[in-house]
């Protein structure tokens, strides 16, 4: 399904390092599932997430939406290491990292610690 995706090979582990592939995994955040997407974020690539359903740990559909939403994230910041660092962070941090110093270069943004920590080491 990644493949099919156009989503780079080393991307393969991302749902090991996210969750060690288990389906019921549930983060500080209530992220849930191997692919840890937040309610807003898995709703808007498609997956039902209500009372009775959670597709966020339907292996299959969530990985189907993870290959979609990092393939978006690779268009919006035009970079592999930049989508993967909004994966983990959001996008806003993200962007907001790249306009207040003024650069989409992701290793100009890590000289300037313009990124968490936690997203830099997840990189």
């Amino acid at each position: 399904m990644l493949k099919k995706q156009g989503i780079p090979n080393y991307f393969y582990y991302l749902a090991m390092i996210e969750s060690g592939f288990r389906v019921k995994a549930r983060s500080h955040a209530n992220a849930v599932g191997i692919w840890q997407f937040i309610r807003g974020t898995a709703r808007r690539y498609g997956l039902r997430v209500n009372y009775y359903v959670d597709e966020r740990s339907d292996p299959i559909r969530s990985t189907i939406a993870a290959a979609e939403y990092l393939q978006d994230l690779k268009n919006v910041f035009n970079s592999w290491f930049l989508a993967i660092a909004a994966y983990n962070s959001g996008e806003g941090r993200v962007m907001n990292a790249i306009m207040a110093h003024g650069s989409r270069d992701y290793w100009h943004l890590v000289k300037k610690r313009a990124l968490p920590r936690e997203t830099r080491n997840y990189v």
